[in-house]
């Protein structure tokens, strides 16, 4: 090949250079915002994904502490209306002992201070007053 040859090649390249170079450059920098944005985007979206998942997580425990405090107060429930009426039921018969022991006379201030350590029993159980109220007076020490 002749210089010529040569010359015209490097004629051609040089004009044909800047419509591949721009271009591809411009197509270049075109994928590489697409990449960041789609990083980007992927990143945004594990972020909702593990914000949303601690949320779900969040929402179970608060529904599962919902369960175990509602069966606790049901079953703290059932238990105090069960010892209320042991308590009732306990204060009945003392309130006939009484009744039987002042008809006797000399036991009567055996029979009140034997209702007035029930009803100091029932209210360091909690329900003293409701207790005391239905088992008549008491005094407190």
């Amino acid at each position: 090949m002749s210089a010529s040859t040569w010359e015209l090649t490097a004629a051609g390249l040089a004009v044909v250079a800047p419509l591949v170079a721009v271009p591809l450059t411009v197509m270049t920098f075109y994928l590489k915002g697409l990449r960041e944005q789609q990083a980007g985007r992927f990143s945004d979206l594990a972020d909702r994904v593990n914000s949303t998942s601690e949320g779900l997580r969040r929402v179970l425990d608060d529904v599962a502490l919902m369960q175990r405090n509602y069966t606790t107060k049901e079953e703290w429930l059932r238990e105090t209306m069960w010892a209320r009426g042991k308590i009732e039921s306990l204060c009945a018969s003392v309130m006939r002992v009484e009744a039987e022991l002042e008809s006797h006379g000399s036991l009567a201030a055996t029979s009140q201070r034997t209702h007035r350590l029930v009803a100091k029993i029932a209210d360091r159980a909690g329900i003293g007053e409701s207790v005391s109220k239905g088992c008549g007076p008491t005094e407190t020490f």
